[in-house]
């Protein structure tokens, strides 16, 4: 097949129909005429031979024009967007188009072996590849067809199916495929009208043509073949049973072809030579000495998706441990020397005062709801409830309130009934002003800022509201849309600013000593108000360090962007740990150190959150958190109001936070090894139960990365591998390699790389 007999085809149609779409029909006369104008408009436009032109007017019939300039001008032709400092690119836009009808026509020299070649993917056909493809795509379409129906885009698939059916005689009725993707019943009216022989689709769109209930009763007696496009952007191959349904529900046969580097070819063969090589490729992975398992498989053109398992290190990694209790030891010392001048009982004494007025602000809301207002009145749960008019969502926290106002001997419980133990004074309007007063000048004088006491102020002063719904937590805590509140909380207490000076010290350390090629990937979740980064960003100057700065809210990374602009080594993205990894575009074995600041308190479940963090560390990662293990009475009677219901240890405890012990527990069950717990045993923070956790994982495995493995690969085959560091290969049912949970990590990958780079690029997806 040959450019020539395209133009002969549509010679012969002359002034039929050769192409209807969108309303409007060209006869193969008015189609050659508009070829020969776009050939006029991009020679002055500057297309010579070689050079590329790229479409991006969508799927209009002008493609088709486009195309067949190109190919008589002998330039390269792609429907993909061209590469940024992808060279001297023509680029055919919607502006563009009216230029190309408005050029005057002239009929070039026809020369078949003008050396043009189209670029389909990953792959480039040159002139003999792309003619033999439309030649056997015309053999596909069955012998003399009088009409062919295209739905498959025309700078893609469907234009090559126009070309073989021009040659061969027929008239083109096309569909424009975002109108057939987005509506399968407009589909089948469309081929109902056009009454084809044949038919063009993908085989995404042939799968909602067979699951529609109008399927069966659509008149396609003329129908006689389906061709696929069975390529990976387009649904990929199609299985015997849909097969079988086209035959059943259409009366049709079925032919399918995807687009590989010989062209166009049969699915069966295409899969055929991409398993071999597939095979190749796994052997040349497995011949890596920190690789124990591999599997490869076919990834958008001549591309693979290459997932590998690290190998178990010979022994114990002995120095490892030992390094890392070096570490320990050098960011504990340098902890305790910043410490050396600090007030610590008094700082200590602040923070438990504000507890304990926390409990009387409780005591006083529920006073202002008529509840407790003498120690002989006495409540059942059921009545504080009602009285108060607590809203559904927060009565689990409210039943918490009154178990722990018991506890600690403010209310005293006979039965079912609750009663005030001291004078109802002490929680009154003018007791608890007072109170909140000499407390913030305590705080003042041991911290040096309010900030937080103004914040407990404002939440104690709206607590009925609260309680009710009437007013929401998160308008309190950022008033305006204010962060200084906020900024506040995580940054002035005794233990928030020893929790930040250990952080800082320790990754600093592992950061400074860290063994790998390449810069160190830390990532931070639920940075929030960037309390954590702010201290550890100046301790990590010099050290070569990747930084993935992240929150569930594009509202805190929007307030840290400018201020962290000085810090080169800081992206920033998405992430909510209350959902998989995959599911946002994040891939196992990412990174080499996981931070977290008070932000698994905020989990629906702790257990599957630890996990999904200890999935993304690599062999010898750590996770570096810090936490809440006790009950914080002012949270209770602020922050708590935002917090989810857990479905971890916390539900069973009924309480805000896990224990030390539910931590340790559910750090171990996560796979995680403890190897650090701040504050130590005896210390004087030790009371105030807010902890640094310190854990290291994979420490068995051998560290293996993606760059090391691409470049074991070789530069022809590490270019078009996307790789992937996993734990383990998935099983399926009877052991067997799971190919479609493969395939399923595959395409979840290429959707979130293919993201605009604003949300792409900020996301940590390479190992």
């Amino acid at each position: 097949m040959t450019v020539r007999q395209i133009i002969d085809g549509l010679e012969r149609l002359g002034n039929r129909a050769a192409l209807v779409s969108s309303g409007r029909e060209w006869t193969g006369a008015e189609v050659l005429d508009s070829t020969y104008r776009a050939v006029t408009a991009l020679r002055q436009r500057g297309a010579v031979a070689g050079r590329s032109l790229s479409w991006s007017a969508g799927d209009r019939p002008q493609a088709l024009s486009v195309r067949l300039a190109a190919m008589l001008l002998g330039a390269r032709f792609s429907a993909e967007p061209p590469a940024s400092g992808g060279g001297d690119v023509l680029r055919i836009t919607d502006a563009d188009l009216s230029a190309l009808d408005g050029a005057s026509a002239c009929e070039p020299r026809l020369v078949d072996d003008a050396p043009f070649s189209v670029v389909r993917g990953s792959f480039v056909w040159s002139r003999a590849v792309f003619c033999e493809s439309v030649a056997a795509l015309r053999d596909a379409i069955g012998p003399s067809p009088a009409r062919t129906a295209v739905l498959s885009p025309l700078a893609g698939f469907g234009g090559d199916a126009v070309f073989a059916s021009w040659s061969a005689g027929a008239a083109v009725h096309h569909h424009a495929v975002d109108a057939s993707a987005a509506s399968p019943a407009k589909a089948l009216s469309f081929l109902e009208r056009a009454a084809p022989d044949c038919a063009i689709v993908s085989a995404t769109l042939l799968r909602s043509l067979l699951a529609h209930p109008a399927a069966a009763l659509a008149d396609l007696g003329a129908l006689r073949r389906i061709v696929v496009d069975a390529g990976a952007g387009a649904g990929g191959a199609l299985s015997a049973e849909s097969s079988a349904a086209v035959r059943r529900v259409f009366g049709a046969e079925l032919v399918d072809r995807i687009a590989g580097e010989a062209g166009l070819v049969p699915v069966e063969r295409e899969l055929r030579r991409a398993e071999q090589e597939a095979a190749r490729i796994a052997e040349l992975v497995m011949s890596h000495p920190g690789v124990a398992a591999a599997a490869v498989i076919p990834s958008d053109g001549d591309g693979w998706a290459v997932f590998a398992v690290p190998a178990k290190r010979a022994s114990d990694d002995a120095d490892g441990d030992a390094s890392g209790q070096r570490l320990i030891a050098k960011a504990t010392a340098a902890l305790d020397a910043e410490l050396a001048g600090t007030d610590l009982n008094r700082a200590i004494a602040a923070v438990e005062r504000l507890g304990q007025t926390a409990l009387l602000s409780m005591l006083n809301a529920l006073g202002r709801s008529g509840l407790f207002t003498d120690t002989a009145a006495a409540h059942t749960v059921d009545e504080v409830l009602a009285r108060a008019r607590v809203a559904a969502a927060h009565r689990p926290l409210i039943r918490r309130w009154l178990r722990v106002l018991a506890e600690q001997k403010l209310l005293r419980r006979d039965g079912d009934l609750l009663s005030a133990v001291g004078p109802v004074c002490d929680f009154s309007d003018a007791a608890l002003a007072r109170a909140w007063d000499e407390l913030k000048g305590e705080w003042l004088a041991t911290v040096g800022a309010a900030g937080t006491i103004d914040y407990a102020v404002r939440n104690a002063d709206r607590l009925p509201d609260l309680i009710s719904g009437a007013v929401r937590a998160v308008h309190l805590l950022f008033p305006e849309g204010r962060t200084d509140l906020a900024r506040a909380l995580y940054r002035e207490s005794i233990a928030a600013r020893y929790q930040h000076r250990a952080v800082s010290l320790l990754v600093s350390r592992i950061a400074r000593e860290w063994p790998g090629q390449r810069p160190i990937r830390l990532l931070e979740v639920g940075a929030g108000t960037g309390a954590t980064s702010e201290s550890l960003l100046p301790e990590l100057s010099g050290a070569e360090v990747d930084y993935l700065y992240t929150d569930v809210s594009r509202y805190f990374l929007d307030q840290a962007t400018p201020r962290l602009a000085g810090h080169r080594c800081v992206r920033f993205g998405l992430y909510d740990i209350n959902v998989a990894p995959r599911e946002q575009g994040f891939v196992p074995n990412s990174f080499d150190v996981i931070i977290g600041g008070g932000v698994l308190n905020a989990a629906r479940n702790t257990d599957a959150s630890l996990r999904w963090l200890n999935e993304l560390l690599g062999p010898g990662g750590w996770l570096v958190l810090t936490e809440p293990t006790v009950e914080e009475f002012w949270v209770m009677a602020s922050q708590a109001f935002m917090l989810d219901d857990a479905s971890d240890g916390r539900a069973e405890t009924e309480s805000t936070f896990l224990s030390l012990p539910q931590w340790n527990a559910a750090l171990d069950g996560a796979g995680l090894q403890r190897v650090l717990g701040l504050p130590r045993d005896g210390h004087p923070l030790e009371r105030l139960g807010h902890r640094v956790f310190a854990a290291r994982t994979k420490m068995d495995r051998a560290l293996l990365t993606s760059e090391r493995l691409s470049e074991h690969l070789g530069e022809r085959l590490g270019a078009f591998a996307s790789i992937e560091i996993v734990d383990e290969l998935p099983l399926a049912a009877g052991g067997a390699l799971d190919r479609e949970r493969l395939r399923d990590w595959a395409a979840r990958r290429r959707r979130f790389d293919s993201r605009p780079l604003s949300t792409a690029a900020s996301q940590g997806r390479t190992q």
